[in-house]
């Protein structure tokens, strides 16, 4: 199956009060790569999650966005800096002995001391609330991926097409090579008619009409546009992270289509290489997009 590497998943699960939700965008990236966006919290599982991800992608660039609903991603416990409160307590009860100062210090003052009083976080390690993420992560994932398989059919269909009229300009161009060596000599020998008063050399335009064809021949840039017609059509049938081998096939077949403009000594000819180097950038773009 071929999938685009442009999609997006979404699911939500809940168990015991605590609802995850988790949105998953996927653009194309020529590497795989997950960038979270998740509660402070949550980053111990970060990289479990990315491992639950990766063993359905093989390549793009994906944002995930995780939130929790509940109270119970941490616990809070006060914690009293008991020498700290001392120290104050003590110079405390030293300023009020020095300057005949009134007044106890009171509980509420512990509480407005600096530092004395601070309220932590620690995460909690739910194995509920591992279940909860991971279930809802993995049907984000799958969803993700049924979207890219429906996009991919649509990139195979359209680059086939185009392989299908890429095929017919080859064999309009194979049709119309042999006629080019025809019609050369035929100007040549008008030519060499016209300037040469005495007898046309033969030998001399057998030779030039022979240099010119081996120089215009392109049989091997044709067997070989239909050998890589033949390899786009296999790859597209074989599935799964094709993306790179049909991005490979797009640059040869630029390459062979380029030869044969340099090649073509024909304003048909030439005509029919523009018609391709469209259809292949065309199919270009949307390779790109391939996993």
């Amino acid at each position: 199956m071929i999938r685009s590497m442009t999609g997006f998943g979404s699911a939500s699960k809940t168990k015991d009060g605590l609802t995850a939700a988790v949105e998953l965008k996927s653009v194309n990236y020529r590497f795989k790569e997950v960038n979270a966006r998740m509660p402070r919290p949550l980053l111990y599982l970060e990289e479990t999650i990315k491992q639950k991800i990766f063993k359905h992608i093989q390549r793009g660039r994906l944002e995930l966005f995780v939130s929790v609903d509940g109270d119970a991603l941490v616990s809070r416990k006060i914690k009293v800096d008991w020498p700290l409160l001392e120290e104050y307590i003590t110079v405390a009860g030293e300023m009020k002995e020095r300057y005949q100062l009134s007044g106890e210090v009171t509980l509420y003052d512990a509480f407005q001391f600096e530092n004395v009083v601070q309220v932590e976080e620690e995460p909690v390690q739910l194995q509920h609330l591992e279940q909860v993420l991971l279930g809802a992560v993995e049907a984000a994932v799958l969803e993700l991926c049924g979207m890219r398989e429906a996009e991919g059919l649509r990139l195979k269909e359209d680059c086939l097409l185009h392989i299908a009229k890429l095929e017919k300009l080859t064999e309009e161009i194979e049709t119309l090579a042999p006629r080019v060596v025809d019609h050369y000599r035929e100007r040549l020998k008008a030519r060499l008619e016209e300037w040469s008063s005495d007898s046309m050399d033969e030998s001399r335009l057998f030779t030039e009409v022979a240099l010119f064809a081996d120089r215009s021949d392109i049989t091997e840039e044709v067997t070989r546009l239909k050998s890589h017609f033949s390899q786009f059509r296999d790859i597209c049938e074989t599935g799964g992270a094709i993306g790179r081998k049909l991005d490979f096939l797009v640059q040869e077949l630029n390459r062979e289509a380029n030869t044969i403009g340099s090649k073509a000594n024909d304003h048909q000819i030439t005509k029919h290489v523009v018609e391709m180097k469209s259809s292949i950038e065309k199919i270009k773009e949307q390779v790109q997009n391939i996993e």
